[in-house]
């Protein structure tokens, strides 16, 4: 099965990102024939739909990316497949990569200007040849002149109106494999393919809330025009689930009259004043040169930045736009936000600047997608085009992992619920079974008797042993990372830290937390039980030292990912958590 999430915006990428590190920490979207939930043996592709090619949200999913496949890498056997997590999409020379779409990027020939002037008025060259067609006499009933002439390269600045005709340009491009566009998602390609594209992006945003609508119309009637095509679509739409401050300084009331070359030098003058007032605190201090300094002052003064005040009235239209429009086009679509948005603590407009961390209702959007992409729906009874998950009340404000949504997964004409609390205190305690309490540092000729199968496997293989030692370190390492970069208190937001400090004991390498969970996982006098659970909110698993050695995949041949993944299966089963064939 290829999945394709389709990331829309800023928003759209931070869930791309969530979603990354959840399927690295082990979430599963299908059962093997063996019992054991994974994602292995899919494939994944990150687009990424954006004009802020410079965007931090696009850095951080790219660093997300770059370490899922350092970890598939330190799993996999040769060319075998990793059998931990389903392959992310690599380029020539193996390397994983997003695949960004740029709306402003159309043919060669026709390169515009990055504003909505620009770009409209270069589709009459490509109309008409070389007689260039001006589409200010139409623009100018529905569009202010600011608006025309604000550069869109670093998105739409929570204006949809913006950026929609530019959407609706760039999709077109996409049928035709000889545009920038078109070569990038190659959908003949795919055309032969069983294929679930994930849409995700904000409903009360630029380009997300433009972005979304276009892209989701244009697939499905593209799936409609080919009606051959195995395509489903699905999608997440966030409504306000965190509020930025407001900018350093305010919009200029009068700013629709700065029209005339009078008020443009009094306006040269003002965003001279303010980059002098303004230039050494965030964001305009990260930026690269005075002109850039000057440009995100006039985006302030003339208001093309988020007003917090109108996110909620814009989400409840696009809202009425998807029922009355848009819905019937998905095979699934999902809606989260928060009653009380999370409140950022640096104001940005785009740009390397904006350096968001992950938020809690983003983790929610990510495990949408995959429950989307294990085929759930397929299997449920929907009398509607219009699905909304649901969760508990506390989803606004300090979140735990008991308060994320719960999936399923299909098995044998059944759906098994996968309890995302589960999986992470799986992941967790995997990790420190194998780091610390297998004998790594011992010769594999006096490993204990209770670890036959593993010690049969590396007395066969004497040359993996020590390598396999540093690669399962590095993939537990990474496994460790993807837990952090969800719930720290430091890299995410609208988590109460309760769960990660319990992860982190089990987390730990220090030699203090080491021998606490070591004590926990001792046998009571005479039996196999151990004396004291693992607990992670409200979750909890007991594995005993004499128990979990002898978990081992079955065959004389196995991967690092089989391990890992046999190990994480029985430890989800020992939860609590529904689990066929284990």
């Amino acid at each position: 099965m290829k999945n394709i999430f389709i990331a829309v915006g800023g928003s759209g990428a931070k869930v791309a990102e969530a979603l990354v590190r959840l399927l690295a920490i082990g979430f599963p979207t299908k059962f093997e024939t063996n019992g054991y939930a994974t994602s292995a043996g899919d494939d994944l592709q990150i687009w990424r739909l954006d004009p802020d090619s410079s965007s931090g949200a696009a850095q951080a999913l790219q660093a997300a990316v770059g370490d899922y496949a350092q970890l598939l890498d330190s799993l996999g056997q040769g060319k075998a497949s990793n059998h931990w997590a389903m392959e992310i999409e690599r380029d020539r020379e193996n390397k994983p990569q997003v695949r960004h779409l740029n709306p402003l990027a159309l043919h060669e020939e026709n390169q515009s200007v990055p504003t909505l002037r620009g770009i409209l008025n270069s589709q009459g060259v490509a109309a008409h040849g070389s007689l260039a067609i001006d589409s200010q006499p139409l623009l100018s009933l529905f569009y202010e002149a600011k608006e025309l002439d604000v550069p869109i390269n670093r998105g739409f600045y929570q204006k949809p109106f913006i950026g929609a005709p530019v959407m609706a340009v760039f999709a077109k491009t996409l049928a035709d494999s000889n545009s920038p566009g078109g070569r990038k998602c190659d959908l003949a390609y795919l055309e032969d393919q069983k294929v679930r594209f994930f849409l995700c992006g904000s409903l009360h945003g630029g380009t997300g809330a433009c972005g979304v609508p276009v892209m989701a119309k244009f697939l499905g009637d593209y799936k409609k025009s080919k009606p051959r095509l195995d395509w489903q679509l699905g999608g997440c739409l966030l409504a306000p689930y965190c509020a930025p401050p407001d900018p350093p300084f305010e919009q200029l009331q009068d700013a629709q009259r700065l029209a005339g070359a009078q008020d443009q030098f009094m306006l040269n003058t003002m965003i001279g004043d303010y980059v002098g007032r303004f230039g050494h605190v965030p964001p305009f201090n990260r930026l690269a040169n005075n002109e850039e300094k000057r440009e995100l002052v006039k985006q302030i003064l003339l208001g093309f930045y988020a007003q917090r005040s109108d996110i909620v009235d814009r989400a409840r239209h696009s809202l009425i736009y998807y029922k009355d429009h848009i819905a019937p086009y998905f095979n699934a679509l999902y809606l989260i936000g928060k009653s009380y948005p999370d409140q950022l603590s640096e104001w940005s407009n785009g740009g390397d600047s904006q350096r968001n961390p992950l938020n809690s209702a983003e983790v929610a959007a990510a495990l949408a997608a995959i429950n989307f992409f294990a085929g759930t729906h397929d299997h449920e009874q929907q009398s509607k085009n219009y699905l909304i998950a649901s969760s508990t009340q506390t989803l606004s404000g300090q979140m735990t992992l008991a308060d994320l949504p719960c999936y399923a997964l299909p098995w044998n004409n059944s759906l098994v619920r996968v309890d995302p609390e589960k999986v992470f205190l799986a992941a967790a305690t995997m990790r420190h079974l194998v780091r610390h309490q297998l004998p790594w540092a011992d010769p594999v000729t006096g490993w204990p008797p209770e670890l036959k199968k593993l010690k049969d496997y590396y007395q066969a293989r004497p040359e993996f042993a020590v390598p396999d030692r540093q690669l399962y370190a590095q993939a537990l390492d990474l496994i460790r990372d993807s837990i952090d970069g969800l719930l720290a208190l430091d890299k995410s937001l609208g988590w109460s830290g309760r769960d990660h400090q319990q992860l982190s004991l089990l987390l730990s390498d220090g030699p203090a937390e080491v021998a606490a969970v070591t004590e926990k996982l001792q046998n009571k006098f005479g039996r196999k039980e151990a004396k004291d659970a693992l607990v992670v909110g409200q979750s909890a698993v007991k594995v005993s030292k004499k128990e979990f050695p002898e978990w081992c995949p079955s065959g004389k041949e196995f991967t690092r990912g089989d391990y890992l993944r046999c190990i994480w299966s029985h430890l989800l089963a020992g939860s609590g958590a529904a689990q066929p064939g284990t």
